[in-house]
């Protein structure tokens, strides 16, 4: 056989032993740069059995020729296909967000014993984070009575870390003068918001030549500003609803119906005909109240005793928005089992959900005028994988007084590409950074009720009173 003829051959086995080899390498854990490299190869094999194919007219030669390209094709085919996955899988691993789906661990908060000069009357106590946090934490220390020392008087008070803010900060208390040897003792009450509790009760000991300083630092609360453009603004007299919604017009219901089973509510949102909805002259009425008779859902029928009242955004498109900002100035119920709530939730689905306010009515420990909560929900096409509640915090915690279910109070957010920040009265409160970047998100305002069903749900207020809504849109 001549030269020529074997390096025609040469050529035509290192396609196939190259379709071969390839084929399996798709399958294994190679890196992306390695498949590049391998696409490179099988590229210049193409082009050499092109050539051959070009230049020979021999029977046999073009028959392996054809084969080796038909085999290549297969490999070209497969790796391009491998290398899009691996792209995508690089851009996923890049975003700590895994598209919605997760969020970086939640820092832990620890208070340590630690010594204070004798004679002190003021005690700072250092309230530390294991890691820098992607949202705001809320933790709450309690100083009270300990051996030979005595808290004046007993209290609790809340240490706010914002992003971005020093790990340790300090809260102060006053104490009776401290002799020596004296202690007194220090607790985190609750389960910090947007983070877990680390560590008990610590001691707080006079000690001869101790040193104990406050710790300065951390940015100041942001005062709200909504971004964007005014799209939608309706008072309590103004806003307008209907069983399905439109332009300009809630929808009384969820955009999958007029029940939340998976969640335990027992409240069937209402139909206008229903009477759930009654404008008055301090705003919109949202009510929640016992039906005469239960509502029957479902095969076999699920019975709903009570009446919950919804408006919802899905159908109004003055309402969504990417980034922008939602005001709602409201006044709470107040009724034990009720769930009043300000949400956002995105046009393709559920999850994700941004929670600018719940009340949790069903829990026994909720104070109807003085508690906050928010959270988050990631995940996708209705499997949440993540959330980052905080339950805990008080109006107190920023210097609003505890009227929400007696006064009107402004409640917003703001969702920008990095951040989303949720504010009352004006004050921030919570800041999460933002994982859902890209969702075209909606508004909803309701009163849901979980309660039991033989509860007379009579106590109090079911209603939650709208003065006025308002959306900003930047896109």
């Amino acid at each position: 056989m001549s030269r020529y003829f074997k390096l025609k051959y040469k050529a035509i086995l290192a396609a196939i032993c190259l379709s071969i080899v390839a084929l399996p390498l798709v399958a294994q854990n190679i890196t992306l740069q390695e498949a590049q490299e391998v696409r490179k190869n099988a590229d210049t094999a193409t082009k050499a059995v092109e050539q051959i194919s070009k230049t020979d007219d021999t029977q046999a030669i073009r028959k392996n020729a054809d084969a080796a390209q038909k085999a290549l094709d297969q490999v070209n085919e497969q790796l391009d296909k491998y290398i899009q996955r691996m792209k995508k899988a690089d851009v996923l691993s890049a975003d700590i967000y895994g598209g919605g789906k997760k969020y970086p661990a939640a820092a832990k908060v620890e208070i340590k014993s630690f010594d204070v000069p004798v004679g002190a009357t003021v005690v700072h106590v250092p309230v530390t984070l294991d890691r820098e946090s992607p949202n705001t934490v809320i933790a709450h220390v309690r100083v009270f009575d300990g051996k030979g020392g005595r808290a004046n008087p007993d209290t609790t008070k809340p240490v706010i870390f914002r992003p971005g803010d020093p790990l340790t900060k300090t809260a102060s208390f006053k104490v009776r003068a401290l002799k020596e040897g004296a202690d007194v003792r220090a607790v985190q009450p609750s389960v910090p918001d947007g983070a877990y509790r680390k560590g008990g009760s610590i001691r707080i000991t006079a000690k001869a030549g101790a040193v104990n300083e406050p710790i300065e630092g951390g940015r100041e609360a942001i005062k709200f500003e909504p971004i964007g453009k005014l799209t939608y603004s309706a008072t309590g007299q103004t806003i307008q609803f209907d069983d399905k919604g439109g332009s300009m017009s809630f929808s009384t219901s969820l955009s999958h119906g007029r029940t939340q089973v998976g969640n335990g509510e027992t409240g069937y949102y209402s139909t206008v005909d229903m009477n759930g909805f009654v404008r008055t002259p301090d705003g919109l009425v949202l009510s929640s109240r016992r039906l005469d008779k239960p509502v029957k859902v479902g095969t076999p029928a699920t019975e709903y005793p009570f009446m919950a009242t919804m408006l919802s955004g899905h159908r109004t498109p003055e309402t969504y928005f990417k980034h922008g900002t939602v005001e709602w100035v409201v006044k709470m119920p107040n009724r034990r089992g009720s769930w009043p709530a300000l949400w956002l939730v995105p046009t393709g689905g559920w999850p994700p959900e941004i929670d600018v306010y719940e009340g949790f009515g069903y829990n026994g420990s909720w104070k109807f005028n003085a508690s906050l909560s928010t959270n988050l929900h990631g995940g996708d096409k209705g499997v949440r994988t993540f959330t980052r509640a905080a339950m805990y915090m008080k109006m107190s915690d920023f210097g609003l007084p505890n009227t929400l279910d007696s006064e009107f109070h402004t409640f917003a957010v703001t969702v920008d590409s990095e951040l989303i920040t949720i504010f009352v009265d004006g004050v921030e409160t919570m800041q999460y950074a933002n994982p859902f970047d890209g969702e075209n998100w909606y508004p909803l305002t309701n009163v849901a009720v979980k309660a039991k069903v033989d509860s007379p749900y009579s106590d109090g207020s079911g209603d939650m009173t709208v003065q006025s809504i308002k959306v900003w849109r930047v896109d």
